[in-house]
């Protein structure tokens, strides 16, 4: 397991320098528009969904060791045709390999991107579903945190800098991969044999993804619309914002043993329908300041509980598969997400995403209990699974 974090360590301290040194070298080197970066980030999220299901099937079929190694090279290839020369051809073709995007591997700069279902299968083999819970939230907090130390130390390199460093980092993260000792998990058959929940969580994830693309890259601007915040004001904030929500991850096990898994989803993703439908309506800069930062915390601390119990609901030979659907799933759908809330961003119109929101995450949630309730017919595969 260390091996492992301290791959993931090294990969999002990476992924943090290149998510700040990327807009940059595109507005301000190549003077490209916000449209097309906005298209790039589009097509990079895309791309992550696609090889995320990619290495979701080599998990089960080829291996867990060699489908961690393939993924986790394709960050510090990205970084590196970088290096090779700043034109439109290189920098879109990095973006797409390193899955460079607002909601692909670079967002909030600790996910794992492509890499994820690799990595939370490895999870689910080496730990007991009681404990599950406890290293992913781990291995995303510790990800985060080094995702926003890149972040900070990128903005104060020069661009040659940061693309070496990433690089460097990124190396070393495949290298951390070559001493594990993992189990040898190969499913004899293409066929999942829990079709049924792969696509029920394949469904929820979806969801996930749409709601979070139609409102969550509005957020600041709406700052800047409707309070004329400065750059420096809301960096404080989303700091803060995101600071929290990397801490909240730490509660996750807790709750999981006090609602349980859908009590979980029920408590933290019901709160975000109330705060979203009346977020755009509030107009009290503290009262919006407060669903701001409270936000991401709702939104990812279910994260690893829903992990876990997906994990404990399907054989051990099916994890790479059911992880790699469900992130591409809700990467795909994000991108779709943002691209229909974008029209109605305007002064007249900009409530509309955020009610959007309430309502598909208010369906999601029903969605939970739906398939997933006991008497649902969907059932551990594991002892310790709470409803």
């Amino acid at each position: 397991m260390f091996y492992l974090n301290a791959s993931r360590v090294c990969r999002s301290a990476a992924a943090g320098i290149i998510m700040i040194v990327y807009p940059y070298l595109m507005l301000k080197g190549l003077h490209v528009s916000v449209v097309f970066l906005g298209l790039i980030y589009t097509a990079a999220a895309l791309a992550t969904a696609l090889l995320g299901v990619a290495l979701g099937y080599a998990t089960d079929l080829w291996g867990r060791k060699e489908s961690l190694i393939l993924g986790s090279i394709l960050l510090p290839i990205s970084s590196a045709l970088l290096l090779f020369g700043i034109n439109v051809p290189l920098t879109v073709a990095a973006a797409l390999l390193g899955g460079i995007s607002s909601t692909g591997s670079m967002a909030g700069g600790g996910v794992g991107g492509a890499v994820a279902p690799v990595q939370s299968s490895i999870i689910a083999d080496l730990t007991k579903r009681e404990e599950r819970t406890v290293y992913i939230s781990l291995l995303s907090f510790i990800g985060n945190l080094a995702a926003s130390a890149g972040f900070v130390i990128g903005g104060f390199m020069t661009v040659e800098e940061a693309l070496y460093g990433a690089t460097v980092l990124g190396i070393l993260s495949v290298l951390l991969v070559l001493p594990m000792d993992l189990p040898k998990i190969r499913a004899s058959s293409f066929k999942l044999k829990h079709g049924g929940v792969v696509g029920k969580f394949s469904i929820t994830g979806l969801l996930n993804g749409l709601s979070q693309g139609l409102v969550t890259p509005f957020l600041i601007p709406f700052f800047i619309v409707a309070y004329d915040l400065s750059r420096s004001q809301m960096g404080i904030y989303g700091t803060i914002g995101s600071l929290l929500a990397t801490f909240t991850l730490l509660v996750a096990p807790r709750l999981e043993r006090w609602l349980g898994f859908l009590g979980t989803v029920y408590v933290t993703r019901g709160a975000t329908v109330l705060m979203m439908g009346v977020f755009p309506f509030v107009r009290v800069l503290w009262g919006s300041l407060l669903i701001y930062v409270l936000y991401p915390s709702l939104r990812v601390v279910s994260i690893p509980v829903t992990q876990s119990a997906m994990m404990g609901m399907v054989d051990a030979d099916e994890r790479g598969r059911i992880n790699g659907l469900n992130q591409s799933s809700r990467l795909g759908f994000s991108a779709l997400g943002t691209a229909v809330a974008t029209p109605f961003f305007d002064g007249s119109l900009l409530y509309l995403p955020f009610l959007a929101y309430s309502v598909t995450m208010a369906f999601n949630v029903y969605l939970y209990r739906k398939f997933f309730r006991v008497g649902a017919g969907v059932k551990s595969r594991e002892a310790h699974v709470q409803e």
